[in-house]
C-alpha cells in the first residue's frame, strides 16, 4: 500500500512541476521553414507556402529568418493583407516589419498574435492565391480540392 502511495506522489510531482514549469513554445519542436513550394488547386489557382528541409509545411519562421520561405510568407501577407499604408518588402527577410504584418494577419485571423508562423497560423490566414494575374485570398482548406 504504501508503495501505491508513493507510485502516486510522485506521478502527481512530476505532474505538478511540468504545470508549473510550462511547456516550451510550440515553435521550438518544429524545423525552421526553409523553402517553399506551389500548391495548384482544382481550379488552376496557384500559391506558395513556406516548407522545411523534408518538403513539410509543418515549421516555423520568426524575427531573424531569412530566405524563400519567409519570401513566400510575405507574398502573402502582401496579397491579403496589406493594410494600405505599408507595403511589406518582399525580400526574404523576416524582420520588424514581416513581424508587424504578420501580427496583424494573425489578428484578423483569430489566431494568438505572437508574430510567429507555424502550422496554427498557417492554416488560419488566407493565403494569396492567382491565375493568369486574377488573384483571390483563401485558407489552404477552402480551396477548391485536391490541393497538389
Amino acid at each position: 500500500m504504501k508503495r501505491i502511495l508513493a507510485s502516486f506522489a510522485a506521478i502527481a510531482t512530476i505532474a505538478l512541476g511540468a504545470v508549473a514549469t510550462g511547456a516550451a513554445p510550440a515553435s521550438a519542436a518544429m524545423p525552421v521553414c526553409s523553402s517553399f513550394a506551389g500548391y495548384t488547386d482544382a481550379a488552376g489557382y496557384v500559391t506558395v507556402v513556406p516548407l522545411d528541409a523534408a518538403q513539410s509545411n509543418f515549421c516555423s519562421l520568426q524575427a531573424g529568418n531569412r530566405g524563400e520561405s519567409v519570401r513566400a510568407l510575405q507574398q502573402t501577407l502582401n496579397g491579403c493583407y496589406y493594410d494600405g499604408v505599408t507595403r511589406l518588402a518582399e525580400d526574404g527577410d523576416f524582420g520588424p516589419a514581416t513581424t508587424k504584418a504578420l501580427k496583424r494577419a494573425q489578428q484578423v485571423a483569430g489566431v494568438t498574435a505572437d508574430g510567429v508562423y507555424g502550422p496554427n497560423t498557417r492554416d488560419a490566414i488566407r493565403w494569396y492565391w492567382s491565375q493568369n494575374w486574377q488573384p483571390r485570398c483563401l485558407r489552404l482548406s477552402a480551396a477548391p480540392q485536391p490541393v497538389r
